[in-house]
């Protein structure tokens, strides 16, 4: 009888583990970069949202400020009385007994009179 040889079964080559941990690391540090990139572009972003807006209230503090003014200004008691003497013709007059009183009289004036 003739010996036949069969085929030999050869192993299975190892995997490459080596090689798939090395990709592995260098998609994990290429997905770092990626997302440092979007963070600083997010961080310039709010920088420039955050600069604009306090520009605006330096604005809009200066701006209330100019109208604090103008009220106390157009709200002053010597204007309120010069526009209630001319204007309203209203008049002042004190009484001897209270100096610290003061009346205003008004007159009142028909509509045919002003005419």
């Amino acid at each position: 009888m003739v010996s036949q040889k069969l085929p030999r079964l050869s192993r299975l080559p190892k995997a490459n583990w080596g090689g798939f941990l090395a990709f592995s690391l260098l998609m994990v540090i290429l997905v770092s970069m990626v997302a440092i990139v979007l963070v600083q572009h997010q961080v310039r972003h709010l920088e420039t949202q955050y600069a604009q807006a306090m520009q605006r209230e330096v604005m809009l503090r200066e701006e209330q400020g100019k109208l604090i003014l103008e009220k106390h200004h157009l709200t002053a008691l010597a204007r309120v009385e010069h526009l209630a003497r001319t204007r309203l013709q209203m008049t002042l007059e004190k009484t001897p007994l209270k100096e610290k009183t003061q009346t205003i009289i008004l007159e009142k004036r028909d509509a045919a009179s002003t005419e």
